[in-house]
């Protein structure tokens, strides 16, 4: 009798647990809309001073306009003004000099400085409204970027600013040629010996820079290189490769909330960034969120973003441009999206610190892919605060 009832019993139990969550039913992801759905949100993220915004693929638009209303709302509602995504530090400061003086093309800016993924007109939509709003409110916004992986803009960068101060010391560096009979791999270790010199024998400050471009020259530096330790790691050591770069991303962070100090700070970052450690079968990959959560303990508030059906935009492979012909697969069986799923409602998001939802994970990167979840399950609440379900999503614009 036992071995007929338990698996009904089972069932019932995570029936029960579902019905046990209360998930906020979301009207739109539509930016402009009201925030009447949100306002919930208010006081559940009082206390917050980062908030993570994650997204299930790169190249989702409903992932993209709801990052954007969620911003709109942070901003409005509750004082946020940061706002940092995972790409080059060095083009969104081009984006926040459109945004404080309106010079330049944000268009133009996106699609020569920032990642294929993110050349959509979701992101420009969102710069064209950061200006906008500036341009009406004294309290400003800022818009940042935090990954390291975008060197030879870092590279870029540290040039100008040894051109304009006439900074000999970074000449090793800047001279380096790499040979053309290594592999890539092999050529980073010479950049990674040249900068470690260097960060030994550099001053705390320089004659005749200022304060905040000597700080830059150093931030470039310490991002070049961490993403040669990447990028040297990547052919021996994926597990490290992927700690490196997450933990230099968690680096950035701490350096603008330096910058600005006191301001609240939004992040917009794939779902595998913004999450709690996670560890099994041998694989331990410390996210960029892990970093943020030993630092800034429950004021680091991380919302996971998932999907069951539609397209997405990414790229079939490294040698060719982005397309939206992709599809996203149905849920397989007990993912954690067919468990949010079961509860039938177009789009909400779900407090998970009483959730008992573990499944594998739908994540897709900047490459398609028909695989599309994780090998392992996920205890959602394990490694998100929240998460929001939109269940059908469609392809990013391409700009």
């Amino acid at each position: 009798m036992k071995r007929i009832y338990l698996p009904l019993l089972a069932l019932l139990c995570l029936c029960a647990n579902v019905s046990a969550q209360k998930p906020i039913t979301l009207s739109s992801t539509d930016p402009a809309a009201d925030y009447a759905d949100l306002l919930p949100l208010k006081n559940q993220l009082s206390h917050a001073t980062v908030i993570g915004a994650g997204e299930g693929t790169h190249g989702s638009r409903e992932f993209f306009r709801m990052k954007h209303r969620l911003f709109r709302f942070l901003a409005e509602e509750m004082g946020f003004t940061v706002f940092a995504m995972e790409d080059s530090p060095i083009g969104a400061a081009l984006i926040q000099q459109f945004i404080d003086t309106g010079e330049g093309n944000p268009v133009a800016i996106i699609r020569e400085h920032f990642h294929k993924v993110y050349q959509v007109k979701e992101l420009s939509d969102l710069v064209y409204w950061m200006r906008d709003y500036n341009l009406h409110h004294d309290k400003k916004l800022r818009f940042a970027g935090f990954d390291c992986q975008q060197m030879h803009y870092f590279h870029q960068q540290l040039s100008g600013l040894s051109t304009q101060y006439d900074l000999q010391c970074f000449a090793p560096l800047l001279n380096y040629t790499a040979d053309t009979g290594i592999t890539f791999s092999k050529a980073m270790e010479p950049i990674i010996r040249i900068c470690d010199s260097l960060k030994r024998v550099l001053p705390a400050s320089m004659n005749g820079v200022p304060e905040a471009d000597w700080k830059l020259a150093r931030f470039c530096l310490n991002n070049i290189l961490a993403a040669a330790h990447e990028f040297r790691m990547q052919q021996d050591d994926w597990e490290q490769s992927f700690n490196t770069r997450d933990s230099m991303m968690a680096n950035n962070i701490f350096w603008l909330a330096e910058k600005y100090k006191g301001e609240k700070m939004m992040l917009w970052a794939h779902n595998s960034h913004l999450g709690n450690v996670y560890s099994d079968s041998g694989f331990t990959f410390r996210p960029m969120g892990e970093h943020l959560r030993k630092v800034y303990g429950q004021r680091y508030q991380n919302i996971a973003m998932l999907t069951g059906s539609g397209t997405y935009r990414a790229l079939p492979d490294h040698h060719v441009e982005p397309d939206t012909a992709h599809a996203i697969v149905p849920p397989i069986a007990g993912s954690a999206e067919a468990q949010l799923q079961a509860y039938k409602i177009p789009m909400f998001i779900l407090p998970l610190h009483k959730s008992g939802i573990r499944g594998r994970m739908r994540t897709i990167g900047s490459i398609a892919s028909e695989y599309q979840f994780t090998l392992w399950p996920v205890a959602l609440r394990e490694r998100f605060n929240w998460v929001v379900y939109l269940e059908k999503t469609s392809s990013a614009a391409t700009l």
